[in-house]
């Protein structure tokens, strides 16, 4: 009889054994079908879209490009300087994660949707407000239709209406990109509870292999 009892011992010291898998966050966003010739043999691959090559210029009138973010994990988000409703609470906010994650490397990249307004020397002033430092927080400006296509690479909901506050309208989100271009996840980035989730991520992300 004793033999029916070490058996499920063994399997449950087995078992127990097994290293927990850690968490993953999925890659989010559009796929692309991967086409090329391999030995005279059509091959397709469905390949997750990354963020394409973009250039754009900070609050210094320095080149922001693809180069500045490789190797980084980087927070976008998408505002105005003259915004009455969403952007300061939402500037608040990112600004925990500044704080938390600048020196470990994480950028934030915020975009202007009103570039004629808010030049560079504009958003010089804007930034120094915020007391941070330029190069792990830049604020983004461009041509129009540079920023506004960025917009839709991010799946990011911004434009113009001369109906809304301020003339522009913007979702109050915080979209997660990962060290390949990759999205990896959108938060409310008007209330404590996206942030928070935000930040978890970043973790999650920093130790990913």
């Amino acid at each position: 009889m004793r033999g029916i009892y070490i058996i499920p011992v063994i399997l449950l010291a087995l078992t127990s054994c097994k290293p927990t898998p850690e968490p993953r966050l999925k890659v989010l966003g559009e796929t692309v079908v991967h086409h090329e010739t391999v030995g005279g043999q059509d091959v397709y691959d469905t390949v997750t879209a990354v963020i394409p090559p973009f250039r754009l210029i900070d609050q210094y009138g320095h080149v922001v490009d693809t180069g500045t973010v490789s190797g980084h994990i980087y927070v976008v988000d998408f505002f105005f300087t003259h915004c009455p409703s969403i952007c300061p609470k939402m500037k608040a906010e990112l600004h925990k994660v500044y704080e938390k994650y600048s020196a470990k490397g994480v950028l934030i990249l915020s975009h202007s949707i009103d570039p004629e307004r808010d030049t560079f020397p504009a958003l010089r002033l804007y930034a120094e407000k915020l007391n941070i430092d330029n190069t792990k927080w830049l604020f983004l400006t461009g041509d129009k239709d540079s920023i506004y296509a960025m917009a839709d690479h991010y799946l990011a909901y911004a434009k113009e209406d001369k109906d809304s506050p301020g003339g522009f309208v913007h979702d109050g989100n915080f979209i997660l990109i990962d060290t390949k271009r990759h999205i990896r996840g959108y938060y409310d980035g008007t209330t404590d509870e996206g942030t928070e989730k935000l930040m978890n991520d970043i973790e999650l992300l920093l130790h990913e292999k």
